[in-house]
This record gives structure tokens, C-alpha cells and sequence, in this order.
């Protein structure tokens, strides 16, 4: 059975509520909160019942480079025989496949869909170095080309089309300006055409090709059409030219994808050491020999070994051994616990202290593949504003071409020569040409993601600026987003002596209190030190036998904890706290406590955010932990399944934006407007978020917010000037009033405007030197992302 919530499966007995069957009791809580309303607010939980029949498989797709390219994919994909059903999105380059695996193998997946120019992997396949090199000097030859034909037709072309050079003018010039130029002309368009223009005749012809005209269609036809009106006047009437019209489409229009695509070369690459994805491997025991497999090949009932730092691979109940498990990333609690034989344990849980022998269960699994499986199916079905321009370019695209043929027709039916009906329809064709709406979101969300990278905010979400205007709900995570998830002394009850001896202890063990309480005095250190994985340790401080650890530790080695001390330490321990005891000869002298930390400026960013949205606490913890004065509301005890029927719920009041760090919080992320994955977090944060903050500086989410509210402003100048360039320009055309000459540069002006109004400064200190800085840090940041100690947490 599944949860009535989520969709997971339940466990064996489940708990039940009310007639219905839940995997935890954070789920049953949060429906009997929200009922069926989180249903109405978005679709139910998917079970694989409602499921078409077959297997699932997600895959990164490289070379999308607008919307129109899903339909593609889509296309191409059920072509296949095997291929039950396609989606993917542009906006993340993803795509999920259903398969019959009797038909097909996961393996062909990336050769079908790459037989169209798509380069295609599967999800957990490591991405290949890009070659920047064949961009690079496809670009270097459009401006320098482009820059010489302009040269020359400005030299020549114009003056002979405005009529301040004729032949007789100049016997010197006559063979350069009226035999060498045109022939020039032709060979540098040519290669402008044909080489530098190739990826768009391309995906012009993959779109012929499946039924479809796209951005890439009409693009080729204006240029084609330039182009080889110009070839056929080079033979009858040289001096009626217009090969700088296709050289200025293919140059604009390279530039502008070629910036695009570096700003978000740019943002991966300094994502490269958190986008690895959740592809772990296990330590088993076969034939007597320990060997290292994939979780694929793992069998129920199999024996995997952990050791400490190692991260559980899957799903499972100990049957040998005990140790302090880090669970912070699936449950969202900041402490680690204490797990030992007989209980059991969840993948994608960090091993702290100690060592284990776990036991796979009936069947193998690993609750973080589980939450992988909800982002990518999030992730693959998401589309922005682009596709909405697209799909009108797929309306415009064959309305101009029927149009332009229309104009031409009047024309000489009208009587007009046959050159002038041409010229018209080729007016109409080129002075339509969609460069403004090509370049009207890509080229502005690159100068935006290069301007969150100068403040040290990565984009990784194409459609981040494309998403509704206004946030309604700002929803924050507790541990390692509002809190530091580090731990931290914040209270002692004893001597000076007795903290330099709790120290001297807890100097050798990795577990996150024992360093918090180490960094209290630099002296001493134990000898003969006993750690009790979970509970504590024991060392030789001084000739006497210390013992810092919890009560559980105290109770193991019959030491004494004086009632006095007990009562007085339980008083002072605020909630969500650790209370560590220190003693020595048998009985407790005093206690240390340490607590997950608040970050110094949470309050401050709240209520700045407050003024514009209302602000949410969601956290797997029990309790706020003091946060939910400084909150509209709050959601305690919420467990990873069911943080996104919360989101859901929430989306229905509005827009919602969520922050958070942890591998529980993905699907969260991916199921809200806007997902930030703030502070370290972890891969599948990272990838389900349209924004990663490294670092520590919560006041950035600020500075993401208003980048994204000036880039959408932004988008939409754009889009309207190219709704009413179009709507001025063509109605000029069709009356033959405009000629290709100033059609193309009516066209190339618009485009400009675009550009300029794309790349200027984007927030108030743009032009500030001491921006670089952020982008230092974010360099450092990111680079320590690849440290395995950052994630202790």
C-alpha cells in the first residue's frame, strides 16, 4: 500500500487515520491539518498504480536551446517503438522516459535521442567536458565576417542603392565597387551561411523533419532567403545585393546563444562539485571476500558493511555493530543519534562514529532514491514564459511565411514587376524575423546569471526570471538555513577546570558536540581515550579517569548524577539542546550545553522579507527552536515526504518561495515557484533548486529576490518592444513602403535595442569594483563544497 499523503510506500503494520493509510505520523499529521485541500492545491500523490506501465528513466539532454525543443524531443521519443510516454523541459534540461524494458534498454536511451543532435546521457552518468573550442571560432568568424561584409556593403552597397555611386563615377573604382565587392560579398556570406549558421539550418531541419516549424525555421528562411535572392542577382543585376542581411541574422543571433550559453557553461562549471547526483556504492561480503558493488546489483537480505565518515547506502536494519548516525539530511533533525543492533536505519544517513553491519530488507531501498524519484519527476515537467513564446513563434513562424507569400502575390497580381513583388515578400519576411523574441529572455537571463555570479549566487534554473512577478509566501528551513547547523557551547555548569578536563576528552572524537565542547580550551589532551559511539567518551586527564557523554553514558558506567545537578542542568537546557555531563571518580562534577546555532542576521532578513510576503517555517524538527516569534507560521515535525504536500498546500494562498540545505528539503524545492538552496547544501538540493547560495550570508536571499523581480521587468521591456516593433514594422512592409535593405536594418536596430537594454547594469551597484569580491568568495565557497567535512551536518 501507499501513503494517502505522499505516495511512498507504507510501512508493515501502516499507520492508519480516519480510513486512510500513512508512511509516518508527520504524514498523518499534516493530513489531518490540510485534509484533501493539498489536492486541490496541485495533483494528488502519484502511486504507481496511476503510473503508465513501464519503467522510468531520467536523463540530462545538452543542446536545447529553446522551448520548441521539448516538443522535439517528445516527438522523437515516441517515434520509438518501446517508448511509452516523454516530457522534458528546457528550463532544466531534463527529460523522463517511460520504457517497456522487454522492448528497450535503459542503456539506448541517450542514441535515441540524440539521433537529431541532442547529446543525451543518463542521470547518473558523469557529464563530459564541454569543447568550447568549435563555439569559440564560430563565433570569432560571425564578427570578423560580419564586421568586413558590413564594411563592404557600406563602402559600396548603400551608396550605390542610395545612388551617390554610379559606374561612370569612378573609372578607378568601377572593377572594386561593381565586379570584386559583389563577388566578396558572396563568398564571406557563404561561409557566414554555411558554417557559422549551420546549428540553426540544423535545428530548422529537425523541426522540418518531425512536422513542426520552430524558431530555428523562420531564422533560415530569412536568411535563406537573403541569401539567395542576392545569388540570384549576383548573375543578373549585381548592384541589388543584400547578402549583409543574412550575414547581420546569422551574427546576431550566434552572439546572442553563444552569451547564453557561456553564462550557463559558467554557473555549472562552479557547480561541478555539488551536481554529482546520489550514485553511491556498497560494501558487501561474498565468498568470503568484502567487495565494492552498485546499489543495482544488491540483493534483499544482503549484508553491507559501513564504516565511519561513509554514508549509508540504502535502507536497512543493524545487525552488528552501533554508531552515531548523522540523519540531518533525510529528516531535517539537527542532532546526531545513537543507533545500535536490532533498530534501523535510512539511506543516505552519515556515519559518524562507529562501525556497522546492516541487513537490506525484503525488498532493496533507499529512502534518498525515493525523494530523488519526486524531484526528477518535478523537474522534468516544469516550463517558463519561453515555451508560451515559442509556442506563438509556432504560429508566427508559418502566418509570415503565408503572409510574405501573400504580399508578393498582391503584388503581381497588382500589376507590380516581378523584382518589386519579391523585394516585398522578402521585406515582409526579413523585417519579421524573430531576433527580438530570441533574444528577449535568453540574452537578458544571461546577463543576469552573470550578475548573481559577481554577488556570489549561482542560477541554475534557465526559467528562474520567467516565473510569476511576486512572491507571496517565503517558506525557510530551519537547520543549516536560519540556524548554522553547527553545534555550539552555550551553557556550562561547573569550573573553569572542569571545561579544560571536558575538552582534553572530547579532543578525539568527530562527533559534532565533542568538537564544540573541544573548541572550548586549546590544553590538554586525553590519553586512553574509550569512546561509547552516541553516548560519549572516556579519557585520562591529569591521572583521573574523565567521562563527558550523556546520561545513557553515565547510567552504562554506574557513575552517580547528583539530583541537584540533574535538576539544575535540565532547568538551563533550552529546547532542542544537548546536555552533555562531565565527571570524574564515579559521579557527575558538573554538565555542558551545546545547541544548533542562530545565524546573526536571521532576524533582521525575516522582517525585511515579512514587509513584502508573509514568511514560513517548515522543519522536521519538533520544535522552532525560538524561531516562531519572528514568523507568520510555522510547521513542526514535518517529515521529508510530506514538506512538499505542505508546499503544495501553500501555493494554493499564492506564489511560494522555499530555502533550504538538505537532501530532505529537494522536493520541496522543486515542488515550490521559486526553490533557493542556501548555505552547503547538498546535491540533490542543488539540483532541485533554481538558486544556490554557498556560503553563510542569508542576506543574499534578499539580493536574489530583487535580482529576480528587476530581471523579469527587464524580460518583459524586452518582449513588448518586440511585440511593437513587429506590429509597426510589418504592417510597413506588406505596403512596400520598406525595402530589405531597411527592413534588415529596422531589424538589426531592434535587435540592438534588445541587447543594450539585456546587458546593462542589472542591480544599483553593479558598476561597484567591490563586487568581484563576492565572486571570490563564491569561488572559495564552491570549491570547499567538494570537502566531505562540510557535510558533516
Amino acid at each position: 500500500m501507499y501513503c494517502k499523503l505522499c505516495g511512498l510506500p507504507t510501512p508493515k503494520p501502516p499507520i492508519r487515520d480516519d480510513g486512510h493509510e500513512f508512511c509516518c505520523h508527520g504524514c498523518r499529521e499534516v493530513y489531518r491539518c490540510f485534509g484533501d485541500e493539498i489536492f486541490a492545491a496541485g495533483a494528488p500523490a502519484a502511486t504507481p498504480e496511476a503510473l503508465p506501465q513501464g519503467r522510468e528513466a531520467y536523463l540530462w539532454i545538452d543542446g536545447m536551446h529553446c522551448a520548441s525543443c521539448e516538443f522535439l524531443i517528445r516527438k522523437i521519443a515516441l517515434r520509438t517503438h518501446g517508448i511509452l510516454a516523454a516530457a522534458s523541459s528546457y528550463a532544466t534540461a531534463t527529460a523522463k522516459i517511460i520504457y517497456d524494458p522487454e522492448l528497450i534498454a535503459e542503456s539506448e536511451l541517450p542514441a535515441i535521442l540524440g539521433r537529431s543532435g541532442y547529446r543525451a546521457r543518463l542521470r547518473g552518468d558523469a557529464a563530459p567536458e564541454y569543447d568550447e573550442r568549435p563555439d569559440l571560432l564560430r563565433l570569432l568568424t560571425a564578427g570578423c565576417l560580419a564586421a568586413v561584409v558590413m564594411m563592404f556593403s557600406m563602402l559600396f552597397v548603400y551608396p550605390i542603392h542610395g545612388g551617390f555611386l554610379r559606374p561612370d563615377d569612378y573609372e578607378a573604382m568601377r572593377w572594386l565597387a561593381f565586379e570584386a565587392t559583389p563577388l566578396a560579398l558572396f563568398a564571406l556570406s557563404s561561409v557566414l551561411v554555411f558554417y557559422v549558421g549551420w546549428p540553426i539550418l540544423r535545428g530548422a531541419w529537425t523541426g522540418v523533419r518531425v512536422g513542426m516549424l520552430n524558431m530555428d525555421a523562420l531564422l533560415a528562411l530569412s536568411i535563406l532567403a537573403a541569401y539567395g535572392y542576392s545569388v540570384v542577382q549576383l548573375f543578373h543585376n549585381p548592384l541589388d545585393l543584400y547578402f549583409e542581411v543574412a550575414g547581420t541574422l546569422v551574427a546576431i543571433v550566434t552572439i546572442g546563444r553563444y552569451l547564453e550559453r557561456t553564462a550557463r557553461v559558467r554557473a555549472t562549471r562552479e557547480l561541478k562539485g555539488i551536481m554529482q547526483g546520489w550514485s553511491p556504492r556498497a560494501c558487501v561480503l561474498r565468498d568470503g571476500k568484502y567487495e565494492i558493488c552498485n546499489l543495482d546489483e544488491l540483493v534483499p537480505g544482503e549484508h553491507i558493511f559501513v564504516r565511519q565518515g561513509e554514508t549509508l547506502p540504502v535502507d536497512g536494519t543493524i545487525v552488528g555493530g552501533q554508531g552515531a548516525i548523522d540523519e540531518s539530511l533525510m529528516t531535517g533533525e539537527p542532532f546526531p543519534v545513537s543507533r545500535s543492533t536490532g533498530q534501523k536505519v535510512l539511506g543516505g544517513s552519515i556515519l559518524l562514529e562507529g562501525k556497522l553491519e546492516i541487513e537490506t530488507g525484503p525488498e532493496v531501498e533507499c529512502r534518498l532514491e525515493n525523494l530523488a524519484r519526486i524531484l526528477w519527476n518535478a523537474q522534468s515537467s516544469t516550463a517558463g514564459i519561453q515555451s508560451g513564446v515559442d509556442r506563438l513563434a509556432r504560429i508566427f513562424v508559418p502566418a509570415v511565411v503565408v503572409l510574405a507569400m501573400l504580399v508578393g502575390l498582391g503584388f503581381h497580381i497588382g500589376g507590380a514587376p516581378l523584382e518589386k513583388a519579391l523585394l516585398a515578400s522578402l521585406a515582409t519576411l526579413i523585417v519579421s524575423c524573430p531576433c527580438t523574441f530570441g533574444l528577449a529572455i535568453p540574452l537578458t537571463t544571461a546577463a543576469a546569471i552573470s550578475a548573481a555570479l559577481r554577488r556570489g549566487i549561482i542560477v541554475t534554473s534557465a526559467d528562474l526570471f520567467e516565473k510569476a512577478p511576486r512572491i507571496d509566501i517565503v517558506v525557510f528551513d530551519k537547520t543549516g538555513t536560519l540556524s548554522t547547523g553547527a553545534m555550539a557551547v552555550v551553557d556550562v555548569i561547573g569550573s573553569a577546570d572542569l571545561v579544560a578536563r571536558a575538552a582534553a576528552v572530547e579532543r578525539h572524537s568527530p562527533h559534532p558536540v565533542a568538537r564544540a565542547i573541544a573548541r572550548l580550551d586549546a590544553g590538554r589532551t586525553g590519553s586512553d581515550v574509550e569512546v561509547h559511539p552516541g553516548r560519549g567518551a572516556l579519557a585520562n586527564v591529569g591521572g583521573r579517569r574523565v567521562a563527558v557523554g550523556s546520561r545513557a553514558l553515565f547510567a552504562t558506567l554506574g557513575w552517580t548524577i547528583p539530583e541537584a545537578l540533574a535538576s539544575e542542568a535540565v532547568n538551563r537546557a533550552p529546547a532542542e539542546s544537548v546536555l552533555s555531563y562531565v565527571g570524574w571518580d564515579g559521579r557527575a562534577e558538573g554538565a555542558i550545553v551545546t545547541r544548533d546555532q542562530s545565524r546573526p542576521e536571521w532576524e533582521a532578513v525575516i522582517a525585511h522579507l515579512r514587509t513584502r510576503s508573509r514568511v514560513a517555517l517548515l522543519t522536521g524538527a519538533e520544535h522552532s527552536n525560538g524561531y516562531a516569534e519572528g514568523v507568520d507560521e510555522v510547521h513542526a515535525g514535518v517529515p521529508p515526504e510530506a514538506k512538499t504536500a505542505v508546499i503544495r498546500r501553500l501555493k494554493a494562498g499564492g506564489t511560494v518561495a522555499m530555502i533550504g540545505d538538505g537532501s530532505n528539503d529537494a522536493s520541496a524545492l522543486a515542488e515550490a515557484d521559486l526553490g533557493i538552496a542556501f548555505g552547503v547544501p547538498t546535491s540533490l538540493a542543488a539540483e532541485a533548486a533554481d538558486v544556490v547560495i554557498p556560503g553563510d550570508r542569508l542576506e543574499r536571499v534578499v539580493d536574489t529576490l530583487e535580482l529576480i523581480a528587476v530581471t523579469r521587468r527587464r524580460i518583459r521591456q524586452n518582449l513588448g518592444w518586440a511585440l511593437a516593433y513587429n506590429a509597426t514594422a510589418i504592417p510597413l512592409a506588406m505596403s512596400g513602403l520598406l525595402n530589405p535593405l531597411f527592413a534588415a536594418l529596422a531589424m538589426s536596430a531592434s535587435s540592438l535595442l534588445v541587447v543594450w537594454n539585456a546587458v546593462r547594469p542589472i542591480l544599483r551597484d553593479e558598476s561597484n569594483p567591490s563586487r568581484n569580491l563576492h565572486f571570490r568568495e563564491l569561488q572559495a565557497n564552491v570549491a570547499g563544497f567538494a570537502d566531505p567535512a562540510l557535510h558533516d551536518k
